[in-house]
């Protein structure tokens, strides 16, 4: 019972580890996930954790790499061929036998087919370990489209090359020949494979397109399962299941470039699908490597050597000996395609953000559990050098990569989204207030675009409650006021103050108080009513709600007019919030306490919102955000990214409309209940 929640408690760590990243950008993201995954292992669900390794595979690395694939771009990868072969194989082969030899002659004690097998671990780059970096310099886009091509081929030469060293080292015999066949049979074995199968499952897609069968279920459903038949199919046969994986993702992105607008739904939830995905296995496996770091360390202190240090020793000689290859290497033998001033700085930029991660990682996993030298060399002892390698190399990544990749300093062109983002929205509701003719629905339109400026702020929950006493104090006077000038009754007095009373509890109570609200008013329309219908339908509405349809029924049965003390209430409220911070910054607090006091004013005082009007002032909303962003790009204030990302808003945004209109007009309407 107990393991059946093991990928629930994953997913969590994942989730965790991203929240925690998200304020402490400093730290890498796969760091985070190692640490998360060190806390578990005291967990006894996890102590003594073991995995296996082809399920490892099969399960993970397939679909991670086959998304890398289908995203890649087809463009750089036609016009980069050359970089692609020298970095992807030529710069793996030459790295591992380098290594290899430099390593073995150093540290001698283990076998040179194991430091072979280690540096063909952890020689495949992760761009994606360090996309946090990105490359906002345009001038370094051409290194940054290298490094994601060359991490998406170079992890299957470095899954051959692993499978020939293990082989070699195992059997205890070695020939070139050999190892060069098997090279080639594996390589163009599984990318022939892949690309038969992806051309299959293309044909099929194509045709479900044209038979209009192109649901998102469906489509997403055919292409999830496209990695396991590719890996399967291909394993079978004794190619490299992971080669086909790449080539029948590479056949897939071929496709989806070519749909273009074309089942634009289908394409949207897939990318969206394809990175939650990809984002969790990523969360996964290197809280797996958290989990068994202790265990790991725990063997080798037992052993009684200072063994730790040793094995320290030859993470950082492998580190350092692929880092200099590697900065050679794409210093003279990489075509940066356009002429660079500063081809040094390239390279630097190139060997440090080739760290290993993500694959590496799931290659340690894959070593068989038959490897067992001696003290020095097992399996524990592999897995521990290249956890060390891939966390030197990242965290010497993250502390290096960002500075030199920054742009030269332009204030108009570095500014953050969010702040883009916020101007975007002012320009839109500054448009939506311009409409005078219908003045609800341009209130509520204007209070929803308002809420995204204060969407990722924390509530002060004191300081709000302190508002809302200042205006249910202000408002209080105000209806004292009315009383003493007689202009209200004595009973409307008495029960406008408890209808106050009772929303201010409401506003300012917890769930609890807001559950026995419900009960309250569920039992005084039954009391007043008999009708079970409107008991159950004032059980299930918001506290708020119930309390202004509660009483404005109340007032009506008794010939009294509730709207009009609201007014009065309404006004003296928003003079008072208004002179009391009149000059200051609105805070998240304060826009919390105005938009309840205009959401219940519209509520009670006004007519329902038009639907189809509430949506045509979106719409010019919306058409205001673009034109926005046509100015800026046609201005030079932005670059592509940062339009990209305003136009991402825009879209998401109207898509939440489409999905949620009536949310924003549907608690408008008062409900009138007849005796």
């Amino acid at each position: 019972m107990v393991e059946t929640f093991f990928p629930i408690i994953l997913l969590v760590g994942v989730v965790a580890s991203i929240m925690i990243q998200n304020h402490i950008k400093a730290i890498p993201l796969p760091i985070v996930f190692i640490v998360v995954g060190m806390l578990f292992s005291m967990l006894p669900l996890y102590q003594h954790f073991t995995f296996d390794p082809t399920l490892f595979l099969f399960l993970i690395v397939a679909p991670f790499l086959y998304n890398d694939a289908q995203s890649a771009s087809r463009y750089w990868i036609g016009r980069g061929a050359i970089n692609i072969f020298s970095l992807s194989i030529m710069l793996v082969i030459f790295t591992v036998i380098g290594v290899g030899i430099v390593v073995h002659s150093i540290f001698s004690i283990i076998p040179l087919a194991l430091v072979i097998a280690l540096s063909a671990i952890v020689t495949p780059t992760d761009a994606t370990s360090v996309s946090a970096f990105s490359f906002p310099n345009k001038n370094l886009q051409i290194p940054y489209i290298i490094l994601q091509n060359e991490s998406l081929f170079n992890d299957a030469t470095g899954f051959v090359t692993l499978n020939i060293a293990v082989a070699m080292y195992l059997s205890g015999t070695f020939s070139i020949g050999a190892a060069l066949v098997a090279f080639l049979i594996e390589f163009g074995g599984g990318l022939l494979f892949g690309v038969i199968i992806g051309v299959i499952i293309h044909a099929i897609r194509s045709l479900l397109i044209s038979l209009g069968d192109d649901s998102p279920l469906v489509m997403v459903s055919i292409e999830m399962i496209v990695p396991f038949i590719a890996y399967f199919v291909a394993d079978g046969f004794g190619f490299s299941g992971i080669l086909a994986v790449v080539a029948a993702g590479l056949i897939q992105g071929s496709e989806n470039d070519n749909l273009q607008l074309t089942s634009s739904r289908m394409q949207l939830v897939r990318s969206n699908a394809w990175e939650i995905i990809e984002q969790a296995l990523t969360g996964v496996i290197f809280i797996l490597l958290g989990i068994s770091l202790p265990t790991i360390i725990i063997g080798i202190l037992n052993t009684g050597h200072n063994l730790l240090f040793l094995l320290v020793m030859i993470a950082l000689s492998i580190y350092t000996v692929k880092f200099v290859i590697r900065l050679l290497w794409t210093r003279y033998l990489v075509w940066m395609h356009i002429p660079s001033a500063s081809r040094w700085k390239d390279s630097w930029i190139m060997a440090l953000s080739g760290a290993s991660g993500t694959i590496s990682l799931a290659l340690a996993f894959l070593l068989p559990k038959s490897i067992n030298e001696n003290s020095v060399v097992n399996r524990n002892s592999m897995i521990f050098i290249i956890s060390v390698v891939i966390i030197v190399s990242l965290t010497i990544a993250a502390v290096t990569v960002p500075k030199p990749t920054r742009p030269k300093k332009n204030k108009d062109l570095i500014k953050p989204v969010d702040k883009w983002v916020r101007e975007m929205i002012m320009v839109a509701m500054n448009t939506v207030r311009k409409e005078k003719e219908h003045q609800v629905e341009s209130d509520i339109v204007v209070d929803a675009l308002s809420q995204q400026l204060h969407a990722h702020k924390f509530v002060n929950r004191r300081e709000r409650h302190q508002i809302y006493r200042f205006a249910y104090k202000a408002e209080i006077n105000a209806v004292n006021e009315l009383l003493s000038e007689k202009k209200i009754t004595q009973d409307e007095h008495k029960y406008y103050l408890e209808f106050l009373a009772l929303s201010f509890k409401t506003v300012t109570g917890g769930p609890l108080t807001n559950l026995l609200l419900r009960f309250r008013f569920g039992f005084n329309i039954g009391k007043l009513y008999r009708d079970i219908n409107s008991v159950q339908e004032m059980f299930l509405t918001s506290p708020l709600l119930a309390e202004q349809f509660y009483w404005v029924n109340q007032f009506e049965s008794h010939d009294e007019d509730i709207m009009s003390i609201e007014k009065v209430g309404f006004d003296a409220v928003m003079s008072a919030l208004k002179e009391k911070f009149h000059g200051q910054s609105v805070s998240l607090e304060l826009h919390d306490v105005r938009s309840f006091y205009r959401e219940r004013h519209r509520r009670m005082y006004q007519s329902t919102p038009n639907p189809k009007i509430f949506y045509q002032l979106f719409l010019e909303a919306f058409h205001a955000e673009f034109e926005f962003l046509q100015n800026t790009i046609r201005d030079g204030k932005i670059g592509m990214d940062t339009a990209e990302a305003l136009q991402e808003h825009i879209i998401y945004d109207q898509m939440a409309l489409i999905q949620n209109d009536s949310v924003y007009t549907q608690n408008y309407e008062i409900k009138r209940y007849d005796k």
